[in-house]
């Protein structure tokens, strides 16, 4: 079973183009971190992972600390590179590269901003590394991202990638993967951490 967790609240990236740009956790977000420790220190997982952005990273990290054990970093699983985009305020890219903003709004999922990437491309490399990690022991634990999760799950549901925001990750809220011998299976979403154990 392989859980993918989006990290805790952040602060700082309202109104702003965030995907590789780093924002810190909130002080919400610093308790939810903490309040994992209770809620999942128990459950002994072969393996905690997390992208390489700080906010996963300090997400995961008390819970790490608690269980001894050391954090793998999956570059596959950051979010989105959203390119020049990236940490922009969406008014300034309004008004600084108009006719791309008006074609991001027409074809979603294929727009790539410049020098970056789409949401395809995000679901193409996580379940790349998540069919790796599939092969290895269970369960594993992820801290990962929004725009990684709704990518996965439309892959895994068989939704357009025009429907990526019919999925809603909320922060410490999880998916939960299996692995068949026909790939990947979905099994649930939206999952808060007190009920993970029940999955495993």
């Amino acid at each position: 079973m392989i859980v993918l967790m989006r990290h805790a609240m952040t602060i700082g990236g309202a109104g702003y183009c965030i995907g590789r740009t780093a924002v810190p956790l909130s002080e919400e977000g610093r308790e939810q971190a903490q309040g994992l420790v209770e809620t999942l220190g128990r459950i002994d997982f072969a393996r905690l992972c997390s992208s390489p952005s700080q906010r996963s990273m300090d997400t995961i990290s008390p819970l790490a600390a608690l269980r001894s054990k050391p954090v793998k970093v999956l570059p596959e699983l950051d979010e989105i590179h959203m390119g020049a985009w990236d940490g922009l305020s969406f008014e300034s890219i309004r008004q600084d590269f108009p006719d791309a903003y008006a074609e991001r709004g027409r074809r979603f999922a294929d727009f790539r901003p410049p020098n970056g990437e789409n949401f395809s491309d995000v679901a193409d490399r996580a379940m790349t590394a998540l069919g790796a990690l599939s092969t290895e022991s269970q369960p594993t634990l992820i801290l990962t991202h929004a725009g990684v999760i709704r990518s996965v799950l439309c892959r895994l549901t068989g939704r357009s990638m025009d429907d990526l925001f019919f999925f809603r990750p909320g922060h410490i809220q999880s998916t939960i993967v299996e692995a068949t011998g026909d790939g990947l299976k979905f099994i649930a979403t939206d999952i808060l951490p007190e009920a993970i154990v029940s999955y495993l």
